[in-house]
């Protein structure tokens, strides 16, 4: 049987905004999208009348870890078995979708929990977003890998490399995530320093490539993110430090770059983060100011970017992922219509799945948010679930509320 969405207000993703538009999904696919008189509509349909409604792309989250559950000292998150994280990951994908995020891309998780979260929702044994995993981050032997046991898959030298990528393609990993730089959240990590070196990262992308799958690359400092370009990674990950010459190669190599506003946000911001442990808390203040300002230098030079917001990372829940939406807007970095486009239509081209999500036109798969109120006047409107009114993904709508007892850095299932 048909479905035909009418009579509510389409944002469709490329920038149109469409007034009593119809929608007509037939199995998981569009078949028809437009204004009403320009839209044949079948008789033979499950009709929803929207008027007053705002409909629009399902939101695509292109960097999380969604076996982390936002515990205030991310060491805590190992303490909790790998069975019982593995269940929990995937209530909180529930959580995901239901706040209107249709397709995530995973950055990384202990032990492959994602691609075992990502089976059970391709199964139709759990509701969740439609989930491209990475398996581990392949990084070199460096300090503060060891705080997160089971996420990281140490290699030295291109031959180790090569093999680290061959082993997240046998587990079954959609991309591959490797460590350009240090990180904000190992102790002992430098976020600018440089890690692996060009030939390496190179390995990884070229076996990538070899399969038809892209290569994300966590990069803070100039230089590795220049390593990571010039060997050929699809997207920079948080892009903190880049400078003019890097900012440069990104637009000339169409690279995208994952914004990860939120981590820092939230860290800065949610109430009781006096838990943090205080090497997150002063590498976090130390790089905010300065993402947001790379950020803004990024946007106007013409790089891609596209929403990211590495949920699962203290205080950044599962569920609350339009955030970062919200943040692109307040801070004065995009207009509404350019940060939907940046969750949506770019966010699609980043990860490969253009021509198959982000915007609502016909052929595309039907993802779709329907919204109560204008997000164009006001982005807040993202992330209040009351104005959540249905969730399509792949055409099948999705029951249920978001858990928000989730919400809380103290997991059920974490240490007494």
């Amino acid at each position: 049987m048909l479905i035909v969405l009418k009579g509510m207000t389409l944002i469709d993703g490329t920038g149109q905004v469409i007034e009593n538009a119809v929608l007509v999904f037939d199995g998981e696919k569009i078949i028809e999208a437009g204004h009403a008189d320009e839209v044949h509509v079948p008789t033979e349909s499950i009709f929803y009348n929207l008027t007053d409604k705002f409909v629009i792309p399902g939101l695509i989250d292109t960097h999380i870890h969604l076996d982390m559950h936002g515990m205030a000292d991310t060491y805590h998150e190992s303490l909790v078995e790998d069975k019982l994280r593995t269940i929990r990951a995937a209530l909180e994908m529930g959580n995901t979708i239901r706040a209107g995020v249709t397709t995530v891309r995973n950055a990384g998780s202990a032990n492959y929990i994602d691609i075992a979260v990502k089976r059970a929702v391709d199964e139709e044994l759990v509701v969740g977003p439609r989930i491209l995993s990475s398996g581990k981050i392949i990084c070199m032997h460096s300090a503060g890998s060891g705080y997160f046991p089971g996420l990281y898959y140490e290699a030295d030298g291109v031959d180790e490399n090569r093999k680290a990528a061959r082993e997240q393609l046998k587990q079954g990993a959609d991309l591959l995530k490797v460590m350009a730089t240090g990180a904000i959240m190992n102790p002992g990590g430098v976020p600018g320093a440089s890690q692996l070196d060009v030939d390496e990262i190179h390995a990884v992308v070229k076996e990538g490539r070899k399969a038809g799958k892209h290569t994300a690359a966590h990069a803070h400092g100039a230089q590795g993110i220049k390593n990571a370009i010039e060997a050929g990674v699809r997207s920079i990950e948080h892009g903190t430090l880049a400078d003019d010459e890097a900012l440069s190669m990104m637009v000339d190599n169409d690279i995208f770059l994952t914004s990860t506003l939120s981590s820092n946000f939230w860290m800065l911001n949610a109430r009781g983060k006096i838990d943090i442990p205080q090497f997150m808390s002063e590498k976090a203040k130390e790089v905010s100011k300065i993402r947001q300002e790379n950020l803004h230098r990024a946007i106007s030079r013409g790089v891609n970017v596209m929403m990211g917001t590495d949920a699962g990372t203290p205080y950044n829940f599962h569920g609350k992922n339009a955030m970062e939406i919200i943040q692109y807007v307040k801070l004065g970095l995009m207009d509404e219509m350019d940060a939907i486009r940046a969750a949506t239509a770019t966010a699609a081209r980043g990860i490969g799945l253009g021509d198959r999500i982000g915007t609502l036109e016909k052929g595309k798969l039907a993802d779709c948010v329907v919204l109560r109120q204008n997000p164009l006047e006001d982005i807040e409107f993202l992330a209040s679930l009351g104005n959540i009114y249905l969730v399509f993904k792949g055409g099948a709508l999705i029951s249920g509320e978001v858990d928000t007892a989730q919400w809380s850095p103290v997991s059920p299932l974490g240490p007494e």
